[in-house]
């Protein structure tokens, strides 16, 4: 929506210097010219008793002639002179898209050139003016401080429960998208390279040992053995077979494993490796296997509880760097202070570092304005286009319009001293 007459009332209110200063100029200009009128019309009825009437009736007549042409010239660039459309008047709201258009070239083809830009920022040299920036007192604290309530801010932002849904919707379809089948048969590569899976066996061989040594374990064993001897129960020896058999079981078991655990070349650890060998194999090029861990993917990016597990995960990051932000040893400001710390060092001695630094942000800038200077200068014409004919003539009086008034006055009063000019040519020559 356009800007209404309260706008300018609106930018009337918001300078009242500018606006006192316009009205004195104006009342001035006014003034002069009512001044030299009165002059001229008492000079008309004194004229014929002394000759230098003559010269002020001829200052005082073109004196007014000057001021009222200005004053056309002045008002006709804001508006119709008295309200009659003149063509050619009110030359600034008629024309308002032309100029808008113009200006924005102008600004876009004087203003907004690589050259200029690039030199300027070579003039300013922003790696030194940093360094010693940074160099100052308490200027590491105030970055810091600076860095960390904007930090505070994105976090504040960032807990919303939309943001939370958007982050778990990307961890969801990146999940969707990934390879487990290939990226499960990348890791079990690089186990075996570095032989880590072996420290994999090592501790599941660790377990089954603790296990076998439960009795618990052993009397779940003795028992499923003793089902498998039914014709024991006849001699009541079913229970106690069973127990022997455990033990004998659990013994060579035990021992088995521990001659695993100590041997690098035990039996059982080459076919774990062998098995491990043609697992990576098939998950890379067995279809059948593939489309099986691809299903069990899917089952879990649809499982509701790793929905919740994903919105448990953002709600605790967000909490914990919230948290240690307030803390008072917060790590967060203290990686940043010693960060900026390590940054104004660096400039200050290192000088290709700052040159680089330097030519980075030239880098930035000329492709920055060679992007975006076209649409610059189209933004400055549509914001002059978007404003209404009366707040556009606001602003520009209100800023041009106490020199404008001054032209009134150099309109008098060199209107009037080229009125005195060609009277006393005109007398000089006889005329």
């Amino acid at each position: 929506m356009l800007p209404g007459p309260s706008s300018v009332e609106s930018i009337l209110q918001a300078d009242p210097a500018k606006v006192a200063r316009l009205r004195r100029a104006r009342t001035f200009a006014t003034s002069l010219l009512i001044l030299v009128t009165v002059m001229y019309l008492i000079t008309l009825r004194f004229e014929h008793i002394h000759p230098a009437f003559g010269y002020v009736a001829a200052f005082s007549e073109a004196a007014m002639i000057g001021a009222l042409a200005d004053w056309f010239a002045v008002v006709a660039l804001f508006r119709y002179p008295m309200g009659v459309p003149i063509p050619h008047t009110a030359i600034i709201p008629r024309n308002k898209n032309r100029i808008a258009d113009n200006l924005g070239t102008f600004i876009e083809t004087h203003f907004l050139q690589p050259e200029q830009l690039l030199a300027r920022i070579d003039a300013f040299d922003p790696a030194r003016r940093l360094s010693i920036w940074l160099a100052r007192p308490g200027a590491k604290r105030e970055l810091t401080e600076q860095a960390a309530h904007f930090l505070n801010f994105v976090l504040g932002t960032l807990d919303d429960p939309r943001f939370a849904n958007i982050a778990r919707d990307l961890v969801l379809k990146a999940m969707s998208n990934a390879d487990f089948a290939g990226s499960a048969a990348t890791l079990i590569q690089v186990l075996r390279e570095d032989g880590r899976h072996q420290q994999v066996l090592d501790g599941v061989l660790r377990v089954l040992l603790t296990k076998l040594e439960d009795p618990k374990t052993q009397s779940w064993l003795s028992g499923l053995l003793a089902k498998e001897f039914d014709v024991l129960r006849w001699v009541a020896l079913d229970e106690a077979g069973g127990r022997y058999l455990a033990r004998k079981l659990v013994t060579a078991a035990m021992l088995e494993l521990d001659h695993a655990l100590v041997q690098p070349d035990h039996m059982l650890r080459h076919a774990f490796d062998d098995q491990l060998r043609q697992l990576a194999a098939d998950l890379g090029k067995d279809p059948a296997l593939r489309s099986k861990v691809d299903s069990w993917r899917d089952m879990l990016i649809a499982s509701p509880l790793l929905h919740d597990k994903l919105d448990g995960l953002w709600r605790t990051v967000l909490d914990g760097l919230q948290s240690d932000l307030t803390s008072e040893n917060s790590q967060i400001r203290s990686r940043v202070g010693a960060a900026i710390k390590q940054l104004g060092l660096r400039l200050h001695e290192d000088q290709a570092f700052a040159e680089w630094l330097n030519q980075q942000i030239r880098d930035f800038a000329a492709r920055s304005i060679i992007r975006y200077r076209s649409e610059i200068g189209r933004f400055i014409a549509d914001q002059f286009k978007a404003w209404d004919n009366r707040v556009l003539v606001a602003r520009l009086e209100l800023n041009v319009g106490v020199d404008l008034q001054f032209i009134r006055v150099n309109g008098t009063l060199v209107g009037g001293a080229v009125g005195v000019l060609i009277y006393s040519v005109r007398h000089a020559v006889g005329f």
